[in-house]
C-alpha cells in the first residue's frame, strides 16, 4: 500500500528537480484513466482519485496501474513526482 496526495501534488518544472510547482492533479489524472483505460478497476481508481482529499491509501494494484498510466500519457515532470511520493509514502 502507497499512500499519494494527487490534491497537494509536486510537479517538477526542471529536470534538475531546482524548480516545481504544487497542483490539484486529481481531475486531469482521474480522466487520464477514465478515458484510456478499460474495465471496472480503473473506473473505479479514477473515481477513488477524483473524489480523494489529501493522502489516500491505494493497493500495489492500483499503484501499478497508475505508473502505466503515468508512463504512457504524462510529462516527465508529473511522473517524477509521482514517484517521489511513492518513495516517500510506503505503507504497511
Amino acid at each position: 500500500m502507497s499512500k499519494i496526495d494527487f490534491q497537494h501534488f509536486k510537479i517538477y518544472a526542471s529536470i534538475s528537480h531546482k524548480a516545481s510547482h504544487t497542483v490539484d492533479a486529481r481531475e486531469n489524472f482521474a480522466d487520464m484513466i477514465y478515458n484510456n483505460v478499460n474495465g471496472i478497476k480503473a473506473h473505479a481508481l479514477a473515481l477513488k482519485i477524483y473524489n480523494g482529499e489529501g493522502g489516500v491509501e491505494y493497493t500495489d494494484e492500483e499503484v501499478s496501474l497508475m505508473g502505466t498510466v503515468a508512463e504512457r500519457l504524462c510529462v516527465p515532470g508529473f511522473i517524477d513526482g509521482l514517484r517521489e511520493q511513492l518513495k516517500n509514502n510506503k505503507t504497511e
